[in-house]
């Protein structure tokens, strides 16, 4: 029997299109995914500070963003395509209201937001990387444990060139939105 040694695999990375179908197929019906740079990655259970939180800045988000007439908007849990193989779920995102499409790319985004309580690592890493690569303009990353905000902007050559921390009790000014203000006063 021939068998392979480890250092002998290659990974099969899936695009956009073979995950589509995969999904359609139901594939994972039983489960929450997100593809990641090719691999089907599973998604933590919501436990109730990280849906709070996400719920809470999707809400202050939407009428902070109506307040200032601005063209964009709150979703919460939606598909975000940016291919050739990356289809993240991001927490948050505040994208255009008059996209269209099957899903939103990544010029249709202003802001993407991702809740942490036990992925802070792959947040502040992978998906940094991620979501700078394809120039999503500002990302955030509230962190539920420290309850502050990681804020990251201009992105060039797959990083942020700019990062600050902020309090998640405090007001969120948008660096890319410049009239976007939110309060995380009492969020949490």
């Amino acid at each position: 029997m021939n068998m392979l040694a480890p250092e002998d695999l290659r990974p099969f990375k899936l695009r956009i299109e073979d995950y589509e179908l995969l999904d359609g197929a139901g594939a994972f019906a039983m489960q929450r995914v997100e593809l990641i740079e090719g691999v089907v990655v599973t998604v933590n259970s919501e436990r109730v500070p990280h849906g709070r939180l996400k719920s809470e800045l999707m809400f202050r988000l939407r009428l902070a963003l109506r307040e200032i007439g601005s063209g964009f908007d709150a979703y919460a849990d939606v598909s975000l395509s940016l291919p050739p193989h990356n289809m993240p779920e991001p927490d948050v995102l505040v994208a255009r209201s008059d996209a269209a499409g099957d899903y939103w790319q990544a010029a249709d985004v202003a802001i993407a937001i991702e809740v942490a309580a036990t992925t802070l690592r792959s947040d502040l890493g992978v998906k940094k990387r991620l979501y700078a690569g394809h120039d999503i303009p500002e990302y955030w990353v509230a962190n539920i444990e420290r309850r502050e905000v990681h804020q990251f902007w201009t992105p060039t050559d797959g990083e942020y060139l700019d990062t600050r921390i902020v309090p998640l009790a405090g007001e969120i000014h948008s660096m890319t939105l410049p009239d976007l203000i939110v309060s995380g006063a009492g969020i949490l």
